[in-house]
C-alpha cells in the first residue's frame, strides 16, 4: 500500500510539476515562437523527457550511494534557472524586434540612403531543430528546480531500484502528460489569435519575452535579497 502511494505521489508530482511557474512562463516563451500547433505540443514533450533525465541522473546517484540532497541544491538550480529565463526573455524580444523592423539600404538614382521597414512576413528565425534542443536543454535544468527537488527526495524514499524506476517513469509521464497540456493551452488561443493579424503574433512574442525577462530578474533578485537577509 504504501508503495502504490509513493507512485500515485510521482504521477501528481510530475503533473504539479509542469505547472511551476517558472515553466509556465518558459514555456509561453518558446511556444510564442512557434505559430504551428503540434510541433508546439512537441516541444512539451521534448521538455519532459529533459525533466526525466535530470531527475534520473540526480535522483538515481543519490538512490544508489545514499546520500543527502547537497545543501543550497534547490537554491543554485533556482538562480540558473533564473539567468536563463533572463537569457531566454532577452532573445526572444531581440528576434521579434529584428524579424518585424529591418533597416535596408537603397540606391535612387545614383543617391544612396538607408531606412527602417517592415516586411510583410516573415517566420520566426529559430528553426525547429534548433528550438528542440534548447526545449530540452532547458528541461534539464528546469527538472531539478522547484517541485524537482521534491521528486529527488521522494525517490530517495523507493524502498528497492525497481521501485524507484518505476516512480521515475510515472514522474516523467506526469510531466510530459503535464507539459503538453500546458503547452496546447498557451498555443491554441495564440495561434488562433496570430492566424488573423501578423502583427498580433509580434506583440504576443514581445509579451513573452518581457515576461521571460522580468520573472527571470524576479527569480534572481528574490534569491539575492534573500541571502543578503
Amino acid at each position: 500500500m504504501e508503495e502504490l502511494a509513493l507512485l500515485a505521489f510521482a504521477l501528481l508530482l510530475g503533473l504539479r510539476h509542469a505547472l511551476d511557474p517558472d515553466h509556465v512562463v518558459a514555456v509561453s516563451t518558446l511556444v510564442a515562437e512557434e505559430r504551428r500547433l503540434w510541433p508546439a505540443a512537441w516541444l512539451g514533450v521534448i521538455w519532459g523527457m529533459g525533466h526525466l533525465l535530470s531527475i534520473a541522473v540526480v535522483g538515481l546517484a543519490l538512490f544508489w550511494f545514499r546520500l543527502p540532497l547537497p545543501p543550497r541544491f534547490e537554491e543554485g538550480i533556482e538562480a540558473a534557472i533564473g539567468m536563463l529565463l533572463v537569457g531566454l526573455g532577452m532573445a526572444t524580444l531581440w528576434r521579434a524586434v529584428r524579424d518585424r523592423v529591418r533597416f535596408t539600404i537603397h540606391a535612387h538614382n545614383g543617391v544612396i540612403h538607408g531606412h527602417f521597414h517592415r516586411p510583410g512576413h516573415r517566420h520566426p528565425t529559430v528553426n525547429m531543430a534548433r528550438r528542440q534542443w534548447i526545449t530540452f536543454g532547458i528541461g534539464l535544468l528546469h527538472g531539478l528546480g522547484g517541485s524537482g527537488a521534491v521528486a529527488v527526495l521522494a525517490l530517495q524514499m523507493s524502498p528497492t531500484l525497481g521501485v524507484a524506476m518505476l516512480w521515475l517513469l510515472l514522474f516523467g509521464l506526469g510531466s510530459v502528460f503535464g507539459m503538453v497540456f500546458l503547452t496546447l493551452l498557451v498555443a491554441v488561443p495564440t495561434l488562433v489569435a496570430t492566424s488573423r493579424r501578423i502583427a498580433v503574433h509580434v506583440g504576443i512574442r514581445i509579451a513573452a519575452g518581457l515576461a521571460s525577462l522580468l520573472f527571470g530578474c524576479y527569480m534572481v533578485g528574490s534569491l539575492f535579497f534573500e541571502r543578503m537577509a
